[in-house]
């Protein structure tokens, strides 16, 4: 008697769909970590822009004695030195001493408005990557007493 020795046609397709279950589970778990990983990518870029602006603008503001808003901002520091903000592209630049730093990138749009001593700043931060990821917000700041003389 001749005995072969192999695997039945049961054996190899039952085989094969264990195969592809783990294939299919592998490549989503794969595909989810890819796209997560960019997602949070991008929306990390957007909120760093917001919060880098948010800070220079309060550390400005609080030491202004005078503002002129709209779709720039000058502040007067009680020093007399001026610091602007303005939109150039999508880089929000602050300028001072004719010396400019770039705060954030990818700003889409940018306004200032000035009432009662309160400046506003309502900022929108969207990075231009394959996901449509956009960050607002809005940040206020009083104005420095002006210093009255005796």
């Amino acid at each position: 008697m001749n005995i072969q020795k192999g695997f039945t046609m049961v054996e190899l397709i039952v085989a094969i769909a264990i195969t592809g279950v783990i294939v299919v589970f592998l490549g989503t778990a794969i595909y989810q970590i890819l796209n997560v990983t960019g997602y949070g990518n991008d929306r990390l870029s957007a909120t760093h822009d917001l919060e880098n602006a948010a800070y220079w603008f309060n550390l400005d503001g609080q030491g202004a004695t005078a503002a002129s808003g709209g779709s720039g901002l000058a502040l007067t520091l009680s020093d007399n030195s001026t610091v602007t903000y303005s939109l150039t592209g999508t880089e929000l630049r602050r300028t001072a001493s004719s010396a400019y730093m770039v705060l954030a990138r990818n700003v889409v749009s940018i306004s200032f408005s000035i009432s009662n001593r309160v400046i506003t700043m309502s900022l929108t931060s969207s990075p231009s990557g394959r996901y449509a990821v956009s960050e607002n917000g809005t940040y206020q700041v009083n104005l420095r007493p002006a210093v009255t003389g005796s």
